[in-house]
């Protein structure tokens, strides 16, 4: 579309999004209301927002190959695995929040902080592999310049 991938502008949208509706469900424990609210929604906003990030990998993917060859292909399963996981561990925690909603179990809150905890865990080492690419791609030996056109 641009040239470039849009995947690197829009990762770091669900990573503040989804680390400080974690924070905020924390939060929540003590002071309930607004708190418990706005983590619902910045925990929901991130997985949007990560669900169009994860979606714009593939176009990340197209980039990379084309411009670094497969020296970052493995690195790219494994950001991808965990990419996986961590929408999969937030989508629960959100689904078990609506569900509290409804239901009112005392269970599901300590489940929804379980599944924001480990989905924040493997969010860093989805960034940490993430990160390791754009090293693998910085020391490719590429010729490829973003102001060639």
């Amino acid at each position: 579309m641009f040239g470039t991938p849009l995947h690197p502008l829009l990762v770091h949208f669900p990573i503040a999004l989804l680390i400080f509706g974690t924070i905020l469900q924390i939060v929540a424990l003590w002071k309930k209301d607004f708190f418990d609210k706005a983590a619902l929604l910045l925990l929901s906003v991130g997985f949007l927002s990560g669900i169009a990030a994860y979606l714009s990998g593939d176009g990340a993917e197209e980039f990379a190959a084309a411009h670094w060859g497969n020296a970052y292909r493995s690195v790219v399963e494994i950001h991808q695995f965990y990419a996986t996981v961590t929408l999969l561990l937030f989508g629960a925690a959100i689904g078990l929040r609506i569900l509290f909603h409804f239901f009112q179990k005392k269970i599901l809150i300590p489940l929804v902080l379980i599944f924001c905890i480990f989905g924040s865990i493997t969010l860093a080492l989805t960034g940490h592999y993430g990160g390791q690419m754009v090293y693998i791609q910085k020391h490719a030996g590429s010729t490829y310049s973003l102001n060639k056109r």
